[in-house]
């Protein structure tokens, strides 16, 4: 085996932060897991095809490799969960990979954003009304009209990371009011046009929405 310690402690441990807004800290991961834990890959043979990788393809940045295997496993896994996870040709695989996606993408983007839609989250609290976008073209017009930059939250609402609503007033469903993002059933963002804070009474709906949601969560769990 051509891999070092070194290598190998870089394979295990490369890793990412990402903010969550909900508890206002940064969650942490490996690739290495997020590869065994969500992508049917196993510690075994990542080690042994990174050993290839270094030999075959002079790969030799193990922190660098791992990141684009997950990368790679992501966008393939988007498309069908059938994909080759250890390619023979590693580098041009994933560059063929990277172009058919990027062709993809946009016919079915819009299908997987349907499938995302959470309906359960509609609902009304006396004269407002929370609704769930039905397409993409519906928060674009809401970033339009709010002048905000809700449009690039589109990736992570497809990505299943979060959800975007908006809270309307029930007489002007069709007019924008605030937009909302949702995380693990709790809202954790709601702003107004140009990113203005809500006013205190939409701040008490918002609350009964969490509420509403926090006691469902209970409820399962009980």
């Amino acid at each position: 085996m051509s891999l070092d310690d070194r290598d190998i402690y870089k394979l295990w441990t490369r890793d990412e932060l990402e903010y969550n807004r909900e508890t206002l800290s940064y969650d942490y991961y490996t690739y290495f897991d997020l590869l065994i834990n969500y992508f049917g890959y196993t510690a075994k043979a990542l080690f042994l095809y990174a050993d290839q990788l270094k030999t075959y393809e002079a790969m030799e940045d193990m922190g660098y490799l791992i990141k684009e295997l997950y990368d790679y496993a992501k966008m393939m896994n988007t498309i069908s969960d059938k994909f080759d996870k250890y390619p023979r040709h590693f580098l041009t695989t994933h560059k063929i990979a990277c172009r058919n996606y990027n062709r993809m993408k946009k016919e079915f983007s819009e299908d997987l954003f349907k499938k995302r839609i959470m309906k359960k989250y509609e609902c009304t609290f006396g004269d407002y009304q929370f609704i769930y976008p039905e397409n993409i073209q519906d928060i674009k017009d809401e970033s339009v009209q709010q002048n905000n930059c809700v449009s690039s939250y589109i990736d992570k609402v497809i990505d299943g990371k979060c959800h975007i609503m908006f809270l309307r007033k029930k007489s002007a469903p069709d007019e924008s009011l605030v937009t909302i993002e949702i995380r693990n059933d709790r809202i954790v963002q709601a702003k107004r046009r140009f990113n203005n804070d809500v006013t205190d009474e939409e701040q008490k709906v918002i609350d009964n929405w969490n509420k509403k949601f926090s006691n469902k969560k209970e409820e399962v769990t009980a």
